[in-house]
């Protein structure tokens, strides 16, 4: 089931085989020989790459490959279905994806929502590997809301199994946008992930712990793109800690909408992605 209003640009489904034999399925958008760059799309929480078709259709007609690096559990990979062994898998499932989409191409890697977190821990592992690291939306710092949710299904009852405990997602489709048709998107999407083990709470609030700690640590370009009317995201936080960044390294904005912005904004988006990676590509070309 494609969004209302979404760009069916002609996209492959490719499969890497990860260290522990999982089959991994992702998306591709390829813009043909030669791109300027390869942008790995890591989605968020519930989502997965059939999310981001529009704006992936868009970046491609900059000469941009866009590779929907999808997740173990989530999206078409029904394997550990909302679940995750521990952030070295996770870790080491998208660098997979990297190294065999790597042709020579700078390598960007662009992070929504939950996917922040995974986009900057690549990031540390990868080092000058990468080009630029992109945040959109990001969900290093939960609104209040998501917090109360994340901190009382966190916890699984005594003698219970981590990988046994499920707990619903605290995101609603309301949540993502106030569009009517999005909405009804969302909620009646197939492959969107409903429920998670208390293994995977506890791996994403790991992951987010080091991506919040070793922030400082990126190597190279940053890009913020914040949702004005996000329910789930503490933008002032966000902000804060992304200050600590140098200045020169830092480009940010605020696009007028709600977290689910690909849904919302996706031409804006993928004009201020854009943008971005040619202004940043020139410095970085030949160094890797």
């Amino acid at each position: 089931m494609n969004p209302p209003t979404m760009d069916i640009c002609s996209h492959s489904i490719r499969t890497v085989e990860c260290e522990d034999g999982y089959s991994l399925g992702y998306r591709v958008w390829s813009p043909g020989d030669d791109p300027l760059a390869a942008l790995f799309l890591v989605s968020g929480m519930m989502s997965h790459s059939g999310w981001f078709g529009t704006l992936a259709s868009a970046l491609s007609e900059s000469r941009l490959k866009v590779i929907g690096a999808d997740r173990r559990g989530s999206g078409l990979n029904e394997g550990d279905r909302g679940d995750a062994l521990s952030r070295h898998l996770l870790v080491s499932d998208l660098l997979r994806i990297v190294e065999q989409e790597d042709s020579g191409a700078p390598i960007y890697l662009v992070g929504w929502c939950w996917g922040a977190a995974l986009a900057i821990n690549a990031a540390l592992e990868l080092g000058g590997k990468v080009s630029g690291v992109a945040l959109l939306a990001p969900g290093l710092f939960p609104s209040e809301r998501i917090r109360d949710a994340m901190r009382r299904d966190s916890t699984p009852p005594k003698n219970t199994q981590l990988a046994s405990c499920r707990v619903q997602s605290p995101l609603t489709a309301e949540m993502f946008t106030d569009v009517l048709e999005f909405q009804e998107f969302i909620a009646h999407d197939d492959l969107a992930v409903r429920t998670f083990t208390t293994r995977f709470i506890q791996v994403s609030q790991q992951m987010q712990l080091v991506a919040i700690t070793r922030l400082t640590r990126l190597i190279g370009p940053v890009l913020l793109l914040l949702a004005a009317k996000d329910q789930t995201v503490d933008n002032a936080k966000t902000s804060v800690a992304f200050q600590r960044l140098p200045a020169e390294s830092l480009t940010s904005a605020t696009l007028s909408c709600n977290h689910g912005m690909q849904f919302e904004a996706p031409r804006e988006l993928a004009t201020r992605i854009t943008e971005w990676v040619h202004s940043t590509v020139p410095a970085r070309k030949g160094m890797r």
